[in-house]
């Protein structure tokens, strides 16, 4: 079912509340801007999903308006990428449409203000032991801990803006928390998946900050 249908059934009254908050999660499989589980995390700051019928809607609402502002941003590069085969001959898009499109983030009017709620969020659960890793990588982990961490920290002391520099040099550490995301224990791929979540709402953020 579409978006639409879901959406509907969310705003249907006529319905139980578990059938509304379900309704919800659906839609929320076809549009995860942070992605599934954290997305459903953040709309959760609209308060009791499961029992207030309003703070659904209110999350179906804002759900709703990044979701527009990212298909008006997907319908302008289909009109960019037109117009460059075009004009200019350019076969492959830019990195940086590549990069503005792929990197999960919040779209829309409100999308720096969620996208600096939910690194709070992050920050905020992130903690306590560093996960149980092989001795030999010990050293490069606590590293990319340490530099994500402290970047996240200036960041958010800041009011939400990067310093020069950070962006960079947090994309530049993406592919190797991506690796680490999927590697080692449990407890492992959980630190470093939010790890590289963090990094990741800073880095695309900074994107739409220019």
């Amino acid at each position: 079912m579409s978006f639409a249908v879901h959406a509907r059934r969310v705003r249907d009254p006529g319905l139980p509340m578990h059938r509304r908050h379900s309704a919800l999660g659906s839609a929320i499989v076809l549009y995860a801007p942070f992605g599934y589980r954290r997305t459903w995390q953040y709309l959760g700051m609209t308060g009791d999903l499961r029992r207030d019928p309003d703070a659904l809607v209110r999350a179906l609402d804002a759900l709703e308006l990044s979701r527009e502002a990212w298909l008006a941003e997907l319908a302008a590069f289909a009109d960019r990428r037109r117009t460059e085969k075009r004009e200019r001959h350019r076969r492959s898009p830019s990195a940086a449409d590549i990069a503005l499109l792929r990197t999960r983030r919040w779209w829309g009017p409100e999308g720096h203000r969620a996208n600096v709620r939910m690194l709070r969020i992050l920050s905020a659960t992130h903690g306590g032991p560093f996960p149980r890793v092989a001795d030999e990588d010990k050293a490069r982990l606590a590293f990319l801990d340490a530099t994500v961490t402290g970047h996240v920290s200036s960041y958010l002391a800041a009011g939400g803006f990067a310093g020069p520099g950070t962006a960079a040099r947090l994309q530049g550490l993406l592919p190797e928390l991506r690796q680490w995301r999927g590697r080692g224990n449990h407890e492992s791929c959980r630190y470093f998946d939010r790890l590289f979540a963090m990094a990741e709402v800073i880095v695309a953020d900074s994107l739409v900050m220019v």
